[in-house]
């Protein structure tokens, strides 16, 4: 059954709270992750850490971003971290935390490497201007936000912001169209600070891997690529109006999420693996996790691939279920990763 909401959405406002993850931890668990092994030091493929895998601490207020670059490395023995927007709780034009942040990062040795940028109020459930839509004024407005979370992303030391191309009209063929000419023009102030924009599936028009590659084609930038994401709701191609309740609804017009990660691999500047429930063994019930990582394995990617441990978020909104919570979540994702790089 789908809890209420409001309830849960209201706790967004204590989000910059002083409690740190790490003080959430058992030593026991912290024990366990660092004894787990590592990746071969010879691997093309290394493991990140996405921010987003806290979202229900982050909801709740015990999560603060400037303690991420720690427990990256300290509680996870991990060096690279992922972002997310709405992590930053209004911090993204804070010169003093942006400069904590990065600072803090270079003390745990910690590469940033990607934020995932998200123009959406949690209170409405609505997105805002959008760099697909057919309104020439709307794109111009999602540029000019889009660029802010640029030079956030540049002051952290990331190479890329993801970006999302929202539309609920015109043809696949007009949304492409406009899609490449703000992206092209996000592109033109993106690469004066050396920042990729990067497309990731996340369900829709973007549910089609042919469709992202062939808007990836269109541009033709060394600042465009793909952030593969093994989720079903990324590759949802019928994905309803984003609302936390809609996140354990299935989807009834499913893109192959194994053609489509195949096929987004070769653009690829980052790989996002989703991860939402875990069986006894320790596998991954939604994605074949060793037909998704021979296909990277098989591919020309070198990189990281992120930890994006969802579980948590779901079991806000079902009652009954058996999601592990966000520590336990990443520890279940990072074994089955160093089991299979």
């Amino acid at each position: 059954m789908i809890l209420n909401r409001r309830k849960f959405i209201e706790q967004i406002g204590k989000a910059g709270g002083t409690i740190s993850i790490s003080s959430l931890i058992s030593s026991s668990a912290f024990i366990s992750a660092c004894e787990a092994t590592k990746e071969s030091s010879d691997s093309k493929l290394k493991i990140s850490l996405q921010a987003f895998s806290f979202a229900p601490l982050l909801m709740a207020g015990k999560f603060n971003l400037k303690d991420f670059p720690e427990m990256v490395r300290n509680t996870y023995q991990l060096d690279g971290a992922e972002y997310w927007s709405i992590a930053f709780t209004g911090r993204e034009n804070n010169e003093a935390f942006l400069k904590e942040l990065k600072q803090k990062s270079d003390d745990n040795g910690v590469n940033n490497t990607i934020i995932l940028v998200d123009d959406l109020n949690f209170l409405t459930m609505e997105w805002g201007p959008s760099l697909a839509s057919l309104s020439s004024e709307e794109r111009s407005r999602a540029i000019d936000f889009h660029k802010v979370w640029v030079d956030t992303a540049s002051k952290i030391g990331c190479h890329s912001i993801r970006i999302n191309l929202n539309s609920n009209d015109g043809t696949a063929e007009e949304v492409q169209e406009v899609c490449s000419e703000s992206i092209s023009k996000l592109i033109e102030y993106s690469s004066q600070s050396n920042i990729s924009i990067v497309i990731e599936n996340h369900g829709g028009l973007t549910a089609d891997a042919k469709w992202v590659t062939g808007l990836i084609k269109n541009i033709d930038s060394e600042f465009i690529g793909s952030l593969p994401d093994f989720g079903d709701h990324n590759f949802c191609l019928n994905r309803e109006k984003l609302d936390l309740g809609n996140l354990a609804k299935p989807c009834e017009m499913q893109y192959d999420k194994y053609l489509g990660v195949k096929e987004l691999l070769p653009y690829a500047k980052g790989i996002s693996a989703k991860s939402q429930h875990f069986d006894e063994s320790g596998r991954e019930t939604q994605t074949d996790y060793n037909k998704m990582m021979r296909l990277i394995k098989n591919s020309n990617y070198s990189g990281y691939i992120g930890i994006e441990y969802e579980g948590a978020m779901l079991s806000q909104f079902i009652e009954e279920s058996d999601y592990l919570s966000p520590h336990e979540g990443v520890l279940a994702t990072k074994a089955l990763l160093e089991k299979l790089i």
